[in-house]
């Protein structure tokens, strides 16, 4: 498989007492990590035996130091060269409440000739691939379609392409038939209804049949499948003409779900890499999407229970299989 996620970062994951507006806060602890969802979606895969790829837009001014992380992880990275400074992710953790609070920057400027650049790289690194992931948001100046360009590629190549992205970048790669797309239920419901989804608010209310109703919806619009997760509840899945199906989550100690939402998408991948026969031809069956579902929604289960987004334990996350496997509900009319 192949990784596509423009906007890498550095991630700052510092530990406080708690977050007052208005207020000096002082941390506790610091921790540096590379960011950026692909990211953390490659470190699902490679505590599983894999070595996908990432290829990333990688700042001129400091991205020395995102290579260096990367390579002390054992990260396998196509870099673009971009212009500017590493855009930063700042993730506060309350010591006190167990909170987190995340402040995400978008990002340098590219100019157009920058993105063609990375069109370029993902499109030569395409050959021989059955899968291509597209995660994480666009920075400033890349084209809104851009997630859709890849999904071209992708199709020429023929290889499956999963889409996880912002609310407005989402809305526009529906019109290219992405395989798959996998937002969460705020993020499909502000692309669906045009907002920016710059804040997002969860809410508890008909949560099932509001995440199945965005599944169709996104099918209606373009994208061949759907799954729509809705955090500590489940996943609504829809294909094209379909009926919504429902696999449910299971309950975990949450030290942080941080980077859960890619731990998702890493699942969902590990599942599709791993069926008897898969081929970049043939699309999965609405039985193997539900497979591929299911070891997703135990792997995001197994992340939340560690602080580094993306860290996964297999064997932990073999026995939430299980039990999700166990909880799988009848499809939600």
């Amino acid at each position: 498989m192949l990784i596509a996620t423009p906007n890498l970062c550095l991630d700052r994951t510092e530990l406080v007492s708690a977050v007052v507006p208005g207020g000096v806060l002082r941390a506790k602890s610091v921790e540096v990590t590379a960011g950026g969802k692909g990211v953390n979606v490659a470190r699902v895969l490679r505590a599983f035996g894999h070595q996908p790829p990432i290829v990333g837009l990688v700042a001129e001014r400091d991205g020395a130091t995102l290579r260096g992380l990367l390579a002390e992880e054992g990260a396998t990275v196509v870099g673009v060269p971009a212009p500017g400074y590493l855009r930063q992710a700042i993730i506060m953790i309350e010591e006190r409440v167990g909170r987190t609070t995340v402040l995400n920057e978008p990002g340098t400027t590219l100019p157009p000739a920058v993105w063609a650049d990375y069109r370029a790289a993902v499109r030569a690194q395409l050959p021989g691939r059955r899968l291509l992931v597209c995660i994480g948001s666009l920075p400033p100046g890349a084209p809104l379609d851009g997630y859709g360009q890849l999904v071209e590629l992708a199709r020429a190549a023929g290889a499956l392409s999963v889409v996880d992205s912002a609310p407005r970048p989402l809305a526009a790669t529906l019109s290219f038939h992405p395989d798959l797309v996998t937002p969460n239920l705020e993020e499909a419901e502000a692309a669906l209804a045009g907002d920016t989804g710059e804040v997002l608010h969860a809410s508890d209310q008909d949560v099932p049949q509001r995440a199945g109703q965005a599944a169709l919806e996104l099918c209606a619009r373009g994208a061949r499948c759907a799954a729509v997760t809705a955090g500590g509840q489940g996943v609504a899945f829809a294909a094209t003409g379909g009926e919504v199906h429902w696999v449910p989550a299971v309950p975990v100690d949450v030290v942080s779900a941080v980077g859960a939402g890619d731990s998702f998408v890493g699942g969902l991948a590990i599942e599709l890499l791993g069926m008897a026969g898969a081929d970049s031809v043939t699309p999965p069956t609405t039985q193997q999407w539900l497979a591929a579902l299911q070891r997703a929604t135990a792997t995001a289960a197994a992340s939340c229970e560690q602080l580094r987004a993306g860290g996964v334990d297999p064997a932990r996350v073999a026995e939430l299989l299980e039990l999700v496997r166990d909880q799988a509900r009848e499809p939600v009319r």
